[in-house]
C-alpha cells in the first residue's frame, strides 16, 4: 500500500494527494432523515464466527440474523459479510468485534477491522471506536481499531454531495473531514491525516476481495448491495493521482486485516512518549505494500471534493 503524508497548520485541510497529514479540521455535514437499522443478514462466515448476545455466544450460520444489541465477533482468520436492511454493506475482519443500538444508525467496533459500505438516500451512519467516531453519509469507509495501541484508522473510499465523511475524536474533542482517498490515524493524543493508494489497496486489500471495486467495466446487478454507490467509488479511483515509490518508507501493514501483537509491539519504546500515528506508520520498515513518501515543504492551497455521481 503506498502513501503520501506532510503536517499542516492547524485548520487546514489538504487537497487529495498522496499520504497527507492534517489536524482538527471542523466540518458541517448536512442532515439527512436516516432509516433505522434493523436486523443484518449473515452472508458470508468464514472459520469461527459467533454472534455474542446475553444468552451467550452461538456460531453465526449463513442467513442468519445479527440483531441489535448482539455482538458480531470473528476469532483469528476469520471474517464475515452482513446486509443491513438499508441495503448497507459490512465486512468484518479476524479479530474484530462489531454491534449497533436498536432503532439507530450507530455502530460500535470495539476492535479489528470493519468496511462499510452505506448507500444513498439511507441518512447518516455512524461507526464508534474507543477514541473516536465515524460519521458518513453515502459513502464507504475502513474502520480498524488496535486496542493495545488506543489506536483508530479510518479510510475513505467515496465521497459524496451531502459531505466528507467525519470523524471526532474521543479526549480533544476535534472533528474534522476525510475526502476519498485518505486516511486517518489517531493514537488518543493526535489525530493525522494520510492519502493512501485506493488502487492498490483494492488489489491487495482481503476485505474488498471479489467485489470488482477497481474494475470499471464491471457491470453489478441492479439489486447488488453496492451497485448504486459504485459510481461513487470509481470516481474517487480515477480522480486520484498515481503514487511513486521513489524515496519512500514502507508502511508496517496497519491498515491489513491480519496485524499480531508481536508486529505491534516489536519496536522499542521511546522514553514512554506515545508516537505520533504517522510514527506508527514508520515503526516496521520491513513489511510491505506501502510507502510515506517525503514530506513537502509547500503544502498547496486545499480544494473541493468532487461532486458525488449518484447522489445522496
Amino acid at each position: 500500500m503506498f502513501f503520501r503524508t506532510y503536517d499542516l497548520p492547524l485548520g487546514l485541510l489538504t487537497p487529495l494527494g498522496l499520504l497527507t497529514m492534517v489536524s482538527g479540521i471542523a466540518i458541517a455535514a448536512p442532515a439527512v432523515a436516516g432509516v433505522p437499522l434493523a436486523p443484518a443478514t449473515v452472508r458470508t462466515s468464514t472459520n469461527q464466527v459467533n454472534l455474542v448476545s446475553t444468552q451467550g455466544a452461538r456460531p453465526a450460520a449463513l442467513a442468519e440474523c445479527f440483531g441489535p444489541g448482539d455482538t458480531l465477533s470473528t476469532a483469528a482468520l476469520a471474517n464475515a459479510e452482513v446486509l443491513f436492511n438499508d441495503g448497507s454493506l459490512a465486512r468484518l475482519g479476524e479479530q474484530a468485534n462489531l454491534r449497533f443500538w436498536p432503532q439507530t444508525r450507530k455502530l460500535h467496533l470495539s476492535q479489528g477491522t470493519a468496511v462499510l459500505f452505506v448507500p444513498p438516500g439511507q441518512g447518516r451512519t455512524t461507526i464508534q471506536t474507543p477514541n473516536a467516531t465515524v460519521g458518513l453519509n453515502s459513502s464507504g469507509v475502513v474502520v480498524r481499531h488496535v486496542p493495545s495501541r488506543n489506536l483508530t484508522l479510518v479510510m475513505a473510499l467515496a465521497n459524496s454531495t451531502t459531505g466528507p465523511v467525519s470523524i471526532t475524536t474521543g479526549a480533544p474533542g476535534q472533528e474534522f473531514a476525510l475526502y476519498a482517498g485518505q486516511m486517518t490515524l489517531i493514537n488518543g493524543v493526535t489525530s493525522q491525516i494520510v492519502e493512501f493508494d485506493l488502487l492498490e489497496f483494492y488489489q491487495t486489500s482481503n476485505l474488498i476481495a471479489n467485489l470488482d471495486l477497481a474494475n470499471p467495466d464491471y457491470q453489478p446487478a441492479a439489486d447488488e448491495p453496492l451497485a448504486a454507490l459504485r459510481p461513487d467509488l470509481l470516481a474517487a479511483l480515477a480522480q486520484q493521482l498515481p503514487f511513486s515509490t521513489n524515496d519512500g518508507i514502507l508502511d508496517p501493514n496497519l491498515i491489513n486485516d491480519v496485524m499480531t501483537e508481536v508486529d505491534l509491539q516489536s519496536a522499542e519504546p521511546n522514553l514512554g512518549v506515545l508516537p505520533t500515528p504517522i510514527e506508527e506508520l514508520r515503526r516496521d520498515n520491513d513489511a510491505p505494500p506501502g510507502v510515506v513518501t517525503p514530506l513537502p515543504t509547500n503544502p498547496s492551497t486545499p480544494t473541493e471534493p468532487v461532486e458525488s455521481l449518484s447522489g445522496g
